[in-house]
């Protein structure tokens, strides 16, 4: 078997924030690899955004249509069509040895089958177990299929698939670092609003006000709650302004939103190892895949619940030693658990399995 990488690498990624596919791509660069990344997202047509999408996006709330009905099904210049066929046209010009899909992406099977057909095709499933249904049919196209959500993989084994692992979240320690910031916040938390978070966040506002929000939708439902709503500084953040932020806070939230219980689900998010990489307390909701990259109670703080949540803040903010330590241990764990360099080669590794 050889031992050489892939000549040709194309990266199929949902956008540029976060920068998933860019760490990607720099890790396969270092094995020497040639790269390009396709971001699905930004691949769409005119006539899509302003004409298409708003007639679908009407037509289902003023309930003409059942929901998820796409009165443009197939319409060349919609935005899975067009997405689909550039994704296809990408590949049969740049010649991919190996092809990395990441998130739900939605590409027309047809075109997924042509893939799998013209090279390899890997597919890294980085969102919520709560919508595998939504990725279930389309797993026949790939070679190789990841879960970083563990009650995933178990769903895909169910259904009688082998060509299967676990991978968990990878971490750049270039991009999240330490920065000689002055800390400013006792908390923050960073992710669009679900109605778990808001319980999460009022509970926590209630140990302390000095606290800020970034994410999606925040606004829109905390009208009515000014201790909230006043603490909300954008829609998101990205690149090195997280990394500031991080850097100025003194324990960084963590709430998860996936699965269907009040615990939340599996599946251990970047921001797991993202933090500590910035020397910086981490405070998560209890997640059992966060303990295959973090030891809980040393390298980073969990809770059970809201309650067990609001206690360990308390006890952090009143307790610097205790925070410093936690940032310190999750820091030296982060510089060596699970880099992009490791994550390529495993990638890199199984691709040569598969051709030898």
């Amino acid at each position: 078997m050889s031992n050489k990488p892939p000549a040709r690498v194309l990266l199929v990624s949902y956008g540029p924030t976060p920068p998933l596919a860019e760490s990607m791509a720099a890790a396969w660069k270092h094995l020497g690899s040639d790269t390009t990344i396709f971001h699905s997202w930004l691949c769409n047509t005119s006539y899509d955004r302003f004409i298409i999408h708003p007639i679908n996006h009407y037509a289902r709330v003023f309930r003409l249509v059942p929901k998820n009905t796409n009165l443009f099904e197939g319409h060349p210049k919609s935005h899975k069509e067009w997405r689909s066929r550039q994704l296809l046209k990408l590949a049969v010009d740049f010649k991919p040895d190996l092809i990395v899909i990441t998130g739900v992406q939605r590409f027309k099977p047809d075109i997924l089958e042509m893939l799998h057909q013209l090279t390899t095709v890997f597919y890294w499933f980085t969102e919520s177990e709560g919508r595998f249904d939504e990725i279930a049919p389309e797993l026949k196209y790939y070679h190789q299929i990841y879960f970083f959500s563990s009650a995933a993989l178990a769903r895909a084994r169910d259904l009688g698939y082998s060509n299967v692992g676990f991978l968990p979240p990878a971490v750049d320690t270039n991009r999240f670092r330490p920065l000689p910031e002055v800390e400013r916040y006792d908390w923050c938390f960073v992710g669009q609003w679900h109605e778990r978070r808001q319980r999460y966040v009022e509970g926590l506002a209630n140990i302390s006000h000095n606290f800020v929000i970034y994410g999606s939708r925040w606004r829109k439902h905390n009208w009515l709650r000014p201790v909230i709503w006043r603490r909300i500084k954008g829609q998101g953040i990205w690149g090195d302004d997280v990394v500031r932020l991080y850097n100025q806070t003194r324990v960084v939230i963590n709430i998860s939103v996936w699965g269907s219980g009040a615990k939340g689900g599996t599946g251990a998010n970047s921001r797991l190892v993202e933090v500590p990489a910035c020397r910086v307390c981490l405070l998560s909701d209890y997640n059992p895949d966060a303990e295959l990259l973090l030891q809980p109670g040393k390298e980073f703080i969990g809770a059970q619940n809201l309650a067990e949540m609001q206690a360990n803040l308390a006890d952090l903010l009143a307790n610097p030693e205790k925070r410093r330590r936690i940032a310190e241990n999750g820091y030296n764990k982060a510089q060596t658990v699970w880099s992009y360099n490791d994550l390529v080669a495993r990638l890199c590794a199984d691709w040569q399995a598969r051709r030898g």
